[in-house]
């Protein structure tokens, strides 16, 4: 092959792989731009379906605030996580003095898990006083919190007096250990759950007697002065 050739040869082949090489890099960078815009799409339907979901959470989430009744508070006594038998004692206590009964031989049992995370005390008691007294805070028992059901009660009278030997458990229930999902679907409130929820927030919270702060006693006259 004379050299003539060759140079025609090497003058054809430069354009050729120019050609190829920018050909290649246009595909190389359509093929990208496609992968590119298919996963923006995906993006864009899913961030879709997110806002979907949230907006359908809010708007369940103020239908629940407006149904539910206007303090909430009492939901954190209704299954206590700490303090389930201090609260039973305090109710106990109180419903007793406002039924004119004596209480005594308090006594708290051990915790007994339940199901679904549920757990419950024992409390065993006496009450003395009218017949018709003991009953009234019997029936009482049931519209405190936390929730609290009667086990035994056994009455002895003597001159006019009731003595009940009475056995109650108190119920309490742990924290959730793991936060819902932010786009977790959320239920409506039920006919019957806003019913049970307007009941439980006429129930008796419990009271604990607030200690008084004593003033500061009075420094002593400098008898040197």
């Amino acid at each position: 092959m004379n050299t003539n050739t060759k140079n025609e040869i090497n003058f054809l082949l430069k354009p050729v792989i120019i050609f190829s090489s920018v050909l290649i890099l246009i595909i190389f960078s359509f093929v990208i731009g496609l992968r590119n815009i298919s996963n923006l799409q995906s993006n864009i339907t899913a961030n879709k379906t997110t806002e979907n979901t949230l907006s359908k959470k809010v708007l369940a989430l103020e239908t629940v605030s407006r149904t539910l009744p206007g303090d909430v508070t009492f939901l954190d006594v209704v299954l206590p996580s700490k303090g389930s038998v201090l609260y039973a004692l305090s109710q106990i206590r109180t419903q007793s003095l406002n039924n004119n009964l004596n209480v005594s031989n308090l006594k708290t049992g051990n915790v007994i898990p339940e199901s679904s995370g549920v757990m419950k005390s024992s409390v065993s008691f006496e009450v003395e006083g009218q017949e018709s007294d003991v009953f009234t805070f019997l029936s009482s028992l049931g519209t405190v919190l936390p929730l609290i059901n009667i086990d035994k009660v056994s009455f002895n009278s003597s001159l006019g007096l009731s003595r009940a030997n009475i056995s109650v458990n108190v119920y309490s229930a742990e924290l959730p250990k793991t936060i819902p999902s932010l786009t977790g679907v959320v239920s409506e409130l039920t006919s019957q759950d806003i019913t049970l929820l307007n009941e439980l927030a006429g129930y008796t919270l419990p009271q604990f007697i607030e200690p008084t702060i004593e003033e500061a006693p009075s420094q002593k006259t400098d008898p040197f002065n």
